[in-house]
């Protein structure tokens, strides 16, 4: 003879713990997801502060052996650094004002731009460096300073 076996209450917890388990699944992948992209977020930010920092050492450096005027220097490291449209700005001074110049300094600076736009911390920022180099010689071509916004 065949017995049918009754449920017990015994199976009851099982279920109940399956919604229990979705749930916290859905709130450590909501932690996860965050956390992998804030990490994409300031990975692409240092990235983009290290690409300022190099265009300000290529534009001092540029600036010190007499490349041109303060925006033929400027124009070229906006070029070179590729952050042409970025609306970068570069400043090129020459340094102590007004008297006998020994230095140069260059300031690049640029807006942060998103990469997800999933995390706004850094929106919003401004990235930026400044390079002062001494002059290896006299100066012919920079003969006073100038301010460019890469286009």
């Amino acid at each position: 003879m065949w017995h049918r076996r009754r449920r017990t209450n015994a199976n009851a917890p099982r279920a109940r713990e399956t919604g229990a388990a979705l749930v916290e699944f859905a709130m450590i992948m909501l932690l996860l997801i965050t956390l992998l992209f804030g990490i994409m977020e300031a990975g692409w930010a240092f990235s983009q502060s290290v690409e300022i920092r190099n265009a300000a050492r290529e534009g001092g450096r540029i600036a010190v052996v007499d490349f041109g005027t303060a925006s033929e220097i400027a124009n070229e490291v906006c070029n070179r650094a590729g952050i042409t449209g970025a609306g970068a700005v570069v400043t090129v001074t020459r340094l102590p004002a007004g008297g006998p110049y020994e230095s140069i300094e260059v300031q690049v600076s640029k807006g942060y731009e998103t990469l997800t736009g999933f995390l706004p911390v850094f929106e919003g920022k401004t990235l930026s460096s400044t390079v002062e180099m001494r002059l290896e010689r006299e100066l012919v071509n920079l003969v006073a300073d100038g301010n460019v916004t890469c286009t």
